[in-house]
């Protein structure tokens, strides 16, 4: 192998040279007075082309303006300190974490002579620091001139879909099917007392609430149907009540048609207006409600008579018995799972009865009833939160009442402007609730964020709205108006669920009511007994007069019988002279 030998490095140096004479001339910088180098006269010409503007509308500067700015900030040092708290003071012998050690050895220091001498002298420091304390004004406003901010809750009411019907009839009930992609069932129908010319108008749909295109099933009722309720465990079976009185069982799986009815002679004998499930471990039995003043249960398995009737008859007098003449026309009815026996029931004469089956006597059955509203009671619901206070609806106002005052309502809102047709609470939330009016404008109601006015409007029709049914979990709601359009609408998160103090809240809110009006009634007592006593002294004073005044009567009526008996033993003489004569 060879090898090379590595030399020396050796730098190459070059020179580039030039001549003085190429360098150019010699700056020569000296100070001289300004001087005109050069004159552009301007143009006549031009001039006369010249417009003044003012104001210019059009940008001159092509380029945006910046700036720029530089400062240097204090450092901030953070740093986490912690603190090892230890209560101290105590005897070796007293544990601190017991309790009635705590509290013996309190006791033991508390009849010694050294305590009451150090509370003593304590006194003047103390009595002056509560001066101090009193003379702050603690109820003073220190920022009314604050302006109002702006809720940091929104609350979103939408549309998401619309099921609209093609023989435009109006929505007469709403229906959630028991299942995990729940449905709507809704019936159509002219609450006008008179049946369908054709069995076509009396077809009622099951929605698909993703499908607003075409029902997903049809059912036909044999006559017009005002009330349709779902199975609470089998949500293909659906039980309709009908504008001739009857009750129609459908099973959608099977057919379209109804699978057993009822018959005209056993039924009621007005239309359906009101049709509830009730409790029981078969989930077969269920009640219905009529203006012809009756309410049947019924066993879903044997319609060829009810099991049960009962005549709404609550102002009976006297001996007076329950008949169809002395009943109240039933326009809506309320059952809850918590009170298994009782239900309400809505009059068309405004009045809300309260109902419980185990009363061996009609009066025990028909406890008490409230003056609720003038016309007839469109709805009425117990509160999720607690079964003794109850909402309703009628005329222009939504009226929340309790069951222990029967003299007035706990909580009345404004009226509105248009007629309420329906009110409901909201399933999960404790504090609100909702209704529809006439003008097609939904509302929602929260009772802890705002008392007087609704947290929430959506006009959703420019019909009038008639029927409002929330999903069981208070996201969907589903909104029903008189030209057969069904529209579900979508809540925002915030107006679903309840806080976790909304419940106890609510319980507030119910017992400060209450006792309001127990306040309220137990004075106008008071004061009607004072009127009362104040008019009795002026009666004591009148009563020898009065005693007078019927002696005379006395005197002047034995009187006047003596001269009728005089007159009468006159005319008798005459008469008797006049037949001798003959």
């Amino acid at each position: 192998m060879k090898k090379f030998k590595i030399g020396t490095y050796r730098q190459s140096n070059y020179a580039y040279t030039k001549l003085r004479k190429t360098f150019g001339r010699q700056p020569l910088f000296q100070i001289v007075p300004a001087h005109i180098i050069d004159s552009i006269n301007s143009d006549v010409e031009l001039h006369k082309e010249y417009v003044l503007r003012n104001p210019v509308h059009r940008e001159i500067q092509a380029t945006l303006p910046q700036s720029e700015h530089d400062t240097n900030t204090k450092q901030i040092v953070m740093h986490e300190q912690g603190i090892n708290h230890t209560e101290g003071g105590w005897p070796r012998d007293v544990h601190l974490y017991n309790e009635d050690h705590l509290n013996r050895h309190r006791r033991r220091v508390q009849h010694e002579d050294n305590y009451v001498h150090s509370i003593l002298n304590m006194r003047p420091q103390i009595e002056h620091f509560i001066d101090q304390n009193n003379a702050i004004d603690m109820y003073q406003t220190y920022f009314a001139d604050m302006e109002a901010r702006a809720p940091v809750e929104k609350y979103n009411v939408q549309i998401a879909n619309v099921f609209r019907d093609p023989f435009c009839r109006p929505v007469s009930s709403i229906a959630w099917t028991d299942e995990k992609r729940a449905k709507l069932v809704a019936s159509y129908c002219h609450k006008n007392f008179q049946e369908s010319e054709t069995n076509e108008k009396n077809v009622c749909y099951v929605w698909d609430i993703n499908k607003q295109t075409s029902p997903v099933q049809e059912f036909s009722p044999t006559h017009g149907c005002w009330q349709v309720v779902c199975a609470p465990l089998e949500s293909d079976i659906l039980i309709t009540g009908l504008v001739n009185g009857t009750i129609n069982v459908f099973d959608i799986r099977a057919s379209s048609n109804p699978v057993s009815s009822s018959s005209i002679y056993n039924s009621h004998f007005a239309p359906i207006t009101a049709l509830r499930y009730t409790h029981l471990r078969t989930n077969t039995e269920f009640f219905t409600g009529s203006p012809d003043g009756q309410c049947l249960w019924w066993d879903k398995r044997n319609l060829s008579k009810p099991i049960d009737r009962l005549l709404m008859s609550v102002k009976l007098e006297g001996n007076e018995a329950p008949s169809f003449t002395n009943s109240e026309g039933v326009s809506s009815l309320e059952f809850d799972r918590g009170l298994p026996t009782k239900f309400l029931c809505g009059t068309e004469s405004g009045l809300i009865i309260n109902a419980n089956r185990m009363g061996r006597s009609h009066s025990e059955v028909l406890t008490s009833y409230w003056n609720a509203h003038t016309g007839l009671v469109r709805a009425v619901q117990r509160s999720p939160c607690t079964l003794r206070m109850f909402i309703s609806c009628g005329d222009y106002r939504v009226r929340i009442w309790s069951e222990e005052v029967r003299t007035a309502p706990i909580i009345v809102t404004n009226p509105y402007r248009s007629e309420v047709t329906d009110v409901c609470w909201a399933p999960l939330r404790y504090t609100s609730y909702m209704a529809v009016t006439e003008d097609g404008v939904f509302h929602y109601w929260d009772l802890i964020r705002k008392y007087h006015q609704p947290t929430a409007k959506l006009r959703v029709s420019r019909h009038g709205l008639n029927k409002l049914m929330p999903h069981p979990k208070g996201q969907s709601i589903g909104v029903g108006d008189n030209v057969g359009s069904l529209f579900l609408l979508h809540l925002s998160e915030n107006m679903i669920s309840s806080g976790p103090n909304d419940k106890q809240l609510m319980h507030q809110i119910y017992n400060r009511e209450t006792k309001r009006e127990h306040n309220v009634d137990t004075r106008f007592k008071e004061q009607r007994l004072k009127m009362r006593v104040e008019t009795e002294p002026t009666a004591e004073i009148n009563e020898d007069e009065e005693n007078n005044s019927i002696d005379d009567l006395e005197q002047l009526t034995k009187e006047y019988l003596n001269t009728v008996q005089e007159e009468m033993g006159e005319i008798g003489g005459i008469l008797n002279g006049r037949f001798s004569l003959i």
